[in-house]
């Protein structure tokens, strides 16, 4: 009776979960649309934590250097939130700093391109033909080719009127995104403050739950893969920090030893571009040496010579001992993890995707170390 009661509960079992699977095929449409509205409502909730999750990491050394061997209940009470307000200072600080360098140079560069495109391609036309004995072919093809800079500019021009038709709807559209922008970062930044002023209570109430709702083995299992991705994303941040601050500090000083154009802010943006493994620095150079480019064609030569020998000594000196230490992650994953997350993600998910892969190559590798020796034992039992 039994044995026929526990086969009814079985296949019940599975035509429920049959049934939703079904239900959720045919609403699927529904479902990505109650998916989006979830997201809508718990995107400042997981902005919070993960500005909290940074801002941890610098809390705890604060904390560390604030009155260590004082117990007094005055350094109790403040510890705590002198941590919180420095970390978020520091991190300000930083945002503000990069941003300062960056900047003001990229836009005042950019409107240099646009003015000086007109004569570049001038210059470009007037060198060809001198030169038409080398290029005979192309020559002709310049000189056949008439480029109406006036006729281009007018319709650069109806363009801009066409558009500014529209100017008020969109000015509209773009107020309500920047505010609802600011609103998620405000809410974002309050979540923030109290899950670090409570998190170890929070923690406490996170294991209750486990212990409380699931069996010790899945109460084990997810705090064990929570610890692993954690060790990943703090091992990655703290190491892609040291070796920004490192690649930037050698861009920035070897473009101002060479007298390069730019030299802070190319530094910077390659600082901030190093979080992306690999990819961060091209991206950096790129855009570096079409800035220079514009100012002096050799001294852009020089700039990418300068770059290849950083790179060849970040690549293969500061990388592996500083970042690829800290995350146990040879340079084959970490390029199918930028690759993976780019693909996935865009560029967040080129930041986020080496510490994942970090940790799901080390579950793995935990898990084929556990199932060895399990096979070991039985084979020497038998």
């Amino acid at each position: 009776m039994d044995k026929y009661k526990l086969i009814d509960k079985l296949i019940m079992k599975y035509l429920i979960i049959g049934a939703v699977v079904i239900l959720v095929i045919t609403n699927y449409q529904h479902l990505f649309d109650w998916l989006a509205l979830i997201w809508v409502i718990i995107r400042p909730i997981i902005m919070g934590a993960i500005i909290a999750y940074v801002i941890n990491l610098l809390m705890i050394q604060i904390e560390k250097l604030y009155f260590p061997n004082k117990m007094s209940k005055w350094v109790q009470l403040t510890r705590r939130p002198v941590g919180i307000l420095v970390g978020f200072v520091v991190i300000i600080f930083i945002l503000v700093f990069v941003v300062s360098l960056i900047a003001p140079q990229l836009i005042s560069v950019i409107m240099t391109i646009i003015e000086t495109i007109p004569e570049l391609f001038t210059m470009v036309e007037t060198w060809i033909v001198e030169y038409e004995d080398l290029f005979p072919r192309v020559a002709e093809m310049v000189q056949e080719v008439d480029i109406d800079w006036q006729g281009i500019a007018t319709q650069v021009l109806n363009f801009v009127n066409n558009f500014t038709g529209n100017i008020i709807e969109t000015t509209v559209a773009t107020l309500g995104s920047v505010f609802s922008f600011i609103v998620n970062i405000f809410i974002a930044f309050i979540i923030s403050i109290y899950i670090l002023l409570t998190k170890e209570k929070l923690a406490e109430q996170f294991q209750r739950l486990l212990r409380a709702y699931f069996p010790e083995r899945i109460d084990k299992g997810v705090r064990y893969v929570a610890h692993v991705v954690n060790d990943s994303f703090r091992n990655f941040l703290v190491g892609e920090t040291i070796e920004a601050v490192i690649l930037g500090s050698l861009v920035a000083i070897g473009m101002w030893i060479f007298r390069f154009p730019y030299a802070g802010m190319i530094g910077a943006l390659t600082g901030v571009t190093a979080y992306i493994p690999y990819i961060g620095a091209y991206i950096s150079a790129s855009v570096g040496f079409l800035l220079i480019l514009v100012e002096s064609p050799l001294q852009a030569v020089f700039f990418l010579i300068m770059i290849i020998a950083i790179q060849q000594i970040e690549g293969n000196i500061i990388y592996p001992r500083v970042v690829g230490q800290s995350i146990g992650l040879s340079g084959l994953w970490v390029i199918v993890g930028v690759t993976i997350g780019g693909g996935l993600w865009g560029v967040l998910g080129m930041l986020i995707g080496v510490p994942i892969s970090s940790a799901l190559y080390r579950l793995l590798k935990d898990n084929v170390v556990m199932r060895e020796k399990r096979k070991n034992n039985s084979h020497v039992k038998a």
